[in-house]
């Protein structure tokens, strides 16, 4: 593999792992639903030109257009409005490890609906992705009380709803530009979630916006929905797919750190195993993955990973 392709995949991650604990500054001081839509609607202003001028555009049916944009209210819509509610009462690291065990989920509902083989490996990650949850549960439980339980519960919440929109994709998915199909999913989250955001929170100018909630908004917004993605787009056509997808069980740790470093977070060790758990039954479900995937194909690489945060 090329050193560029190895920088690069390096930078997009460490990225992505940003994600988590720009999420848990904004929401301290920001209503979550309220920080949610701003970010959709400052990457929507950054991803229209760029798919206009790539033409991302050509050749997208109505029903492509359907399809992605009923995931895309479960992706950018529900699952925002969880994950950021949830990321006020629990670690950032505790928000990444959940995160994490949306390919776990997404095995699970693929079963039910008969989209996915059943092997002995697949079981075993299975079995490894719920102990580590229930793992982590417990220990949040006893550590946190009930505003973490429901935090936890929230953000798992959010990941389920990752995985039943990148099931239901596979199962009825357009052939659409990656780039495209974030556009898309930005705008069908945005009316959803900015509704609700204006109805429960009111106008995000009465928000107390610090120097630090405008800093994470604006990382979110550009630094992972604009560069991170145009990265992850890049990657995409030089990369094999199991290479793409390991990207999310390095965020975890990396995540965890940040939390640790610059927020003072101090995960408990059933938490830390826990995760160990989830991320071990991810690798070894990625461990056979595809070893290409199409240039054109809507499943972007961080779709299988653990979600757009």
């Amino acid at each position: 593999m090329e050193l560029r392709v190895v920088i690069v995949w390096w930078i997009a991650c460490l990225l992505w792992s940003g994600t988590f604990l720009s999420i848990r500054v904004g929401v301290e001081h920001v209503p979550p639903l309220t920080f949610a839509w701003l970010r959709l609607l400052i990457a929507i202003a950054v991803l229209v030109p760029l798919s206009v001028v790539r033409r991302g555009f050509n050749g997208v049916s109505r029903r492509d257009v359907v399809r992605v944009m009923f995931a895309g209210i479960l992706l950018l819509g529900v699952n925002y409005g969880l994950l950021y509610w949830g990321a006020r009462f629990i670690p950032s690291g505790l928000v990444a490890i959940l995160q994490s065990s949306t390919p776990v989920l997404a095995l699970a509902l693929g079963w039910c609906l008969g989209s996915e083989i059943v092997t002995l490996r697949k079981v075993i990650a299975l079995a490894a992705g719920v102990a580590g949850i229930f793992l982590t549960f417990r220990t949040q439980i006893h550590a946190a009380g009930t505003a973490g339980l429901l935090g936890s519960l929230a953000v798992l919440g959010s990941s389920l709803c990752v995985a039943t929109a990148y099931v239901w994709l596979k199962r009825h998915g357009a052939r659409v530009r990656p780039v495209t199909v974030t556009t898309l999913q930005c705008v069908a989250g945005l009316i959803p979630l900015s509704a609700a955001g204006l109805l429960i929170e009111g106008s995000p100018l009465k928000s107390p916006w610090t120097a630090e909630a405008v800093a994470a908004l604006l990382y979110l917004a550009l630094g992972a929905s604009g560069v991170a993605f145009s990265l992850n787009y890049w990657l995409l056509q030089r990369m094999d797919a199991s290479a793409m997808l390991m990207m999310g069980v390095a965020e975890v740790p990396i995540a965890v750190a940040l939390g640790a470093l610059l927020l003072g977070e101090r995960l408990p060790p059933g938490a830390l195993l826990g995760g160990a758990c989830i991320l071990a039954g991810v690798v070894l479900m990625l461990a056979r993955a595809d070893t290409q995937l199409p240039r054109q194909a809507c499943a972007a690489p961080r779709w299988f990973r653990n979600g757009p945060s």
